[in-house]
């Protein structure tokens, strides 16, 4: 009895050092932590709704104003994701370009704007205003550039013009398409 009762404790002892073996080994797998989530399946560290905000440079001017039916941000990841934003950026004190998406993507500065879905630039403050229509837009409202590698659609009174890739300067009201460029001129009738 002895001999089965010291052969039984050796084999639990076996045991206990093998599960200890690979419990240690597993150990990183099993409480190492988790990289932080961006995107739908990441909960948003603040949830505002209904934004307004207005940025000014360093003489105290508007440089743009920022509406957004909903903002998630992600502190951890350095994001903010918004719904619906309109973003209306000024020249001289006046609203210069108005530029309207689904939704749009930033660094938590608000520096870079990444525009998505249905990106509608509208020209303000001019009675032939241009109207650009694109899928997507990447927007820098602190110096009021713009550019896209996708289909734009371009339209003023009398001009449609079709183009692969835009580079903006909303500054100057300067344009450059990139390729593909074709326009259709329709001049007034009298």
């Amino acid at each position: 009895m002895k001999q089965s009762l010291q052969a039984t404790l050796t084999s639990m002892l076996l045991g206990l050092m093998i599960v200890a073996l690979l419990s240690y080994s597993g150990w990183d797998e099993w409480f190492e932590s988790e990289p932080a989530q961006t995107g739908e399946e990441a909960q948003p560290d603040l949830v505002a709704l209904l934004v307004d905000q207005t940025s000014f440079d360093e003489q105290g001017n508007k440089q743009y104003q920022l509406h957004a039916a909903r903002m998630l941000q992600f502190i951890e990841a350095n994001e903010n994701h918004m719904f619906r934003p309109d973003v209306l950026v000024f020249k001289d004190q006046l609203p210069a370009w108005k530029t309207m998406a689904d939704e749009a993507h930033s660094d938590a500065q608000g520096d870079k704007l990444f525009l998505h879905g249905n990106v509608v630039v509208v020209q303000q403050g001019v009675e032939r205003a241009a109207i650009m229509e694109t899928p997507t837009l990447t927007l820098y409202p602190r110096t009021s550039q713009a550019s896209t590698n996708d289909k734009i659609v371009i339209r003023q009174q009398g001009l449609y013009i079709e183009a692969l890739g835009l580079d903006a300067d909303l500054n100057t009201n300067k344009l450059t398409l990139k390729s593909q460029v074709t326009s259709i001129y329709e001049p007034e009738k009298s």
